[in-house]
């Protein structure tokens, strides 16, 4: 899929999170873990939130997955970036959450919990492509070439 694509498809799911936030009207839900905000009693609640936290995070998934994917072949690199990307989205998450603070909207800050989350997945996937990649990289270069008979 062409990154332009992908670029649009983020912005669409960011778009689309906040026109379900427009029709879902204010929320005030009191979580004081964005783990908690996954229960049967609160999703059942909030239905249409929830859909739009959802999306919101996969759009913001699929926008980092796409800056990610500027750098080539560093995939440890990728790795770190991520993790250090989800660690911050998670912390921020948990601050804003206990503390009550509002510098972003709840849904926002749930968003942000979930996509430190999900990040975990394609951290693992860089790190296992990355040592795939240097395993491969090794036996290339202790290959010789083939010796041509022919002068």
């Amino acid at each position: 899929m062409k990154k332009e694509n992908i670029l649009l498809l983020a912005a669409g799911f960011i778009i689309l999170a906040y026109v379900l936030d427009y029709f879902a009207g204010p929320v005030s839900i009191t979580v004081k873990n964005h783990l908690v905000f996954l229960a049967p009693a609160i999703l059942s609640k909030f239905p249409l939130t929830a859909v739009a936290i959802g999306i919101r995070t996969l759009g913001l998934i699929l926008a980092n997955l796409l800056l990610f994917s500027l750098i080539k072949d560093k995939y440890f690199v990728k790795a770190i970036g991520l993790f250090c990307l989800a660690v911050v989205a998670e912390l921020y998450a948990i601050q804003q959450l206990a503390t009550g603070a509002r510098m972003t909207p709840i849904q926002w800050s749930l968003s942000f919990g979930y996509f430190g989350i999900l990040l975990v997945v394609f951290i693992v996937f860089y790190i296992v492509k990355g040592l795939f990649f240097t395993v491969k990289s090794k036996f290339n270069k202790n290959e010789s070439p083939p010796i041509d008979s022919n002068p």
